[in-house]
Parts: C-alpha cells; sequence; structure tokens
C-alpha cells in the first residue's frame, strides 16, 4: 500500500534522514480532501503513481516515495482555506542534480495535483552537509577591492549593448574614474558577435588601470559570461587568463547546475555574482516558486558567492517582506552551507541607499545605475557622488550635511532627494 503520511513523531527518519523538506502553501483545496491531495502531491512528486503498478516494490515505496510530514491551515483566501504542506523528499532521488531537485519539488505533477507555491527548503541529515555553498566570501571580496567597513558600491555599464568593446571601455572608464569598486555588465550583454566577451575583458580592463591613475583605486570587473554551459565554461576560463578576478551569470535561465558546476571548478578563481534576470516568470499569487527559494537558497546551495536582489518598492508593504524574506535566507545560518552576500539592484540612488545600509549594514553590495550614468554633472561625477554618498552613510553623517562641501552630492540631493 502507498503510504505517504509521516509524522516526526512516529517516523523519526523522514524528518532528520538524508531528506531536503519542501514547504508549500496550498491553495484551491479545502478541509474534506487536502489530505488525500497532499498524499497524491507526496507520491506523485517522487516514484509517481498513486496507482498500484507492476515493478513497484515496498523497498521503493519506502526509500524513494516522498513523505507528508505536516498539513496544517495557515489561513483564509478568497475561495477557501490556505494550507501550510511540508514534504520530505529523498536526497537520493536527485543524484546530485539541482534540476533533477526542482523537477520533483515544482515540477512533473504541480499543475494537476495541486495549486501549490513553494515557500521554503530545509537540509536535514546528510542533505545538510552536502552542499556546501559559496567558495567566497566577504572577507574575499573585500581583499579584492581593498575596501573595509562600509557596503561596496557596484555599477552597470549603461547602456545596456550595442557598442564594441572600444566603445565599452570609455563608458566603463567615465564611471571607473569615479573611484567605484566594482562594475559589472549589464545582464542583457553576452558575448556577441560584435562584442565578444574575452576582448571585451582585455579592454576594460585595461581602462581599470588607466582610471586607477585618476582614482587611485582599482575597480574591479564582472563581465557576463552567461550563455550555454560550454560556452559558459568557455567564457570563465577566458576571462580569467585575461585577467578577470570576478563574473556575472544570469542564473535563473541559464541553470542551476551550469552555475554548481561554474561555481565548482572556477569559484576560487573567480567571484561569481548571480544574476535575478527572469525570475519574475518563477513565481505568481498562488504557484511557482518564493523569490526567498530562487533569490535566497538556490544560487546559495549552487555556490554562487553573490547574488543581485531587486530593490523593493518602499510603498509597497507585501514587496519590502518579500525583500526581507529573500535577505535572511541569503544570510542566515543554514548549517554546513556558508552564506551568499546580497546585492540589491534595481532604483537604488545615492540618496535611498543610506536606508539600505541601515537595514542591511555593511557587508552589503550597493548597485548604483543609472543614477551614476544620469548625474546631472556626468558619470565621473556621479560616481563620486555615489562614493561620497555610501561613505558618509557608513560613518553616519546625514547626506545633506555631507552635501554642504560636495557639490555633486547636493545635485543628486536636489534630483532625487
Amino acid at each position: 500500500m502507498l503510504n505517504y503520511f509521516s509524522y516526526p513523531h512516529d517516523r523519526p527518519e523522514h524528518a532528520d534522514g538524508d531528506h531536503i523538506v519542501a514547504s508549500y502553501l496550498v491553495y484551491g483545496a479545502s478541509h474534506a480532501d487536502i489530505l488525500a491531495k497532499a498524499g497524491a502531491f507526496a507520491v506523485g512528486q517522487s516514484v509517481g503513481t498513486w496507482i498500484e503498478v507492476p515493478g513497484i516494490s515496498n523497498e521503493m515505496i519506502e526509500r524513494r516515495q516522498a513523505r507528508a510530514l505536516q498539513v496544517v491551515q495557515a489561513g483564509d483566501a478568497e475561495g477557501g482555506p490556505t494550507f501550510l504542506l511540508r514534504l520530505a523528499f529523498p536526497r537520493e532521488n536527485f543524484g546530485g542534480s539541482l534540476a533533477m531537485l526542482m523537477t520533483a519539488l515544482v515540477g512533473n505533477d504541480v499543475s494537476t495535483a495541486l495549486c501549490a507555491r513553494l515557500v521554503d527548503l530545509e537540509l536535514s541529515g546528510a542533505a545538510a552537509d552536502a552542499y556546501p555553498g559559496p567558495k567566497q566570501g566577504i572577507g574575499e571580496l573585500r581583499a579584492l577591492t581593498g575596501v573595509k567597513n562600509r557596503p561596496l558600491v557596484l555599477n552597470m555599464i549603461k547602456p545596456c549593448a550595442g557598442f564594441t568593446p572600444e566603445e565599452g571601455a570609455k563608458l566603463f572608464l567615465e564611471a571607473a574614474k569615479g573611484g567605484v569598486d566594482l562594475i559589472k555588465d549589464d545582464e542583457l550583454l553576452g558575448s556577441p558577435a560584435y562584442n565578444p566577451v574575452a576582448k571585451r575583458t582585455a579592454a576594460y580592463l585595461k581602462a581599470a588601470e588607466q582610471a586607477r591613475e585618476t582614482s587611485g583605486r582599482l575597480t574591479a570587473y564582472l563581465p557576463n559570461i552567461s550563455g550555454p554551459p560550454r560556452q559558459m565554461r568557455e567564457n570563465a576560463k577566458a576571462v580569467s587568463e585575461a585577467g578577470a578576478r570576478a563574473c556575472l551569470v544570469n542564473f535563473v535561465f541559464c541553470g542551476l547546475d551550469a552555475l554548481a558546476e561554474l561555481a565548482d571548478e572556477f569559484g576560487e578563481r573567480l567571484f561569481i555574482m548571480a544574476h535575478y534576470a527572469g525570475v519574475g516568470v518563477m513565481g505568481w499569487e498562488r504557484g511557482g516558486i518564493a523569490n526567498s527559494v530562487f533569490l535566497g537558497i538556490l544560487p546559495r546551495l549552487a555556490g554562487a558567492h553573490a547574488v543581485m536582489t531587486m530593490f523593493p518598492n518602499r510603498s509597497d508593504a507585501a514587496a519590502r517582506y518579500d525583500f526581507y524574506r529573500t535577505v535572511q535566507a541569503q544570510r542566515l545560518p543554514m548549517r554546513a552551507t556558508r552564506p551568499i552576500l546580497t546585492a540589491v539592484g534595481g532604483g537604488v540612488t545615492p540618496v535611498n541607499q543610506a536606508k539600505l545600509q541601515e537595514e542591511l549594514g555593511p557587508d552589503t553590495i550597493i548597485g548604483i545605475g543609472g543614477a551614476i550614468q544620469g548625474h546631472p554633472m556626468g558619470t565621473t561625477v556621479g560616481a563620486r557622488t555615489a562614493m561620497a554618498a555610501v561613505a558618509a552613510s557608513a560613518r553616519g553623517i546625514p547626506l545633506a550635511e555631507a552635501a554642504a562641501d560636495d557639490e555633486g552630492l547636493r545635485a543628486a540631493l536636489e534630483r532625487w532627494g
């Protein structure tokens, strides 16, 4: 008989063994059918059949079938109650593949068995030691950039694409002369024929050396190496050999296993930032995957060193809550899995970064893009302004006070204050 319920008090091996425990919010079920639907879901996402068929054995059921650990009502929604469902999946089922893990968690039978949203993952037993996480952290990034006791400032090349390596190097130079810590490619620029990433990296690193004569600091460049898996590996090798110490990967669409392989092979040579591009299509109101899982837990398990995280609409309480949940998933202890650095981008200016510092602390990457290139006094002044604003906030100096002797900061306060 297919026994799909296993509660911690009577079957502890399913709560504490080598399992990955997934938590879902379940919609569209009733008190009368939630237990049956939860059980069918557990079976369908593991051994794949709730009907007795030839070939299925008791050992298969005992060792390979997912188990429902908990089903509780979590609230009420339009059309009926909302339930919290926790399922324990045997890690052996996935063969070490994050793609196969995700297929089990949210693929296969989800559309027919349950309307469910994946909201959390926990690792139990040996699974907790199977994902060491990032090979580099804030210490390595501070050593790379020479930055201490404040957040790091990340700029993005604007415009995003359409230019040659030589033209892009000029854009890079203008921001680097302003002393920013990090400059990355936009997520829209990979390695097109008119701007191959290896050639671009050589040009930008040369510009970084040139900018150091003005700023006194060497800006680190993060080329976007995204593409097909084989090309990503070739790109990682090429930019590393060209002298880059960091890179960017559009991990949502490039794939978790591709990211994990890159992190395993190049994670000690390259500081890998994972970009959130595309995460919006992975979740919806009553389904998909919560941002705290996709931008917090998953890239952390894959071994990325930092992950770009969406700056929340400050007037949207739900967006702010989602943002803080995501940051918690990136930073809070997870047994043997090391934390991943939070990089915040999208709508950040020299003015509103002060609140980010207050909330997230110094061990954060603050991405300021258009507010540098779009500064009224030009890109280089925009970069200097961003650096001055971040430094002032880190020292607890109000920006209005810091702007008294900084024309660029005064202009920023007038523009975005």
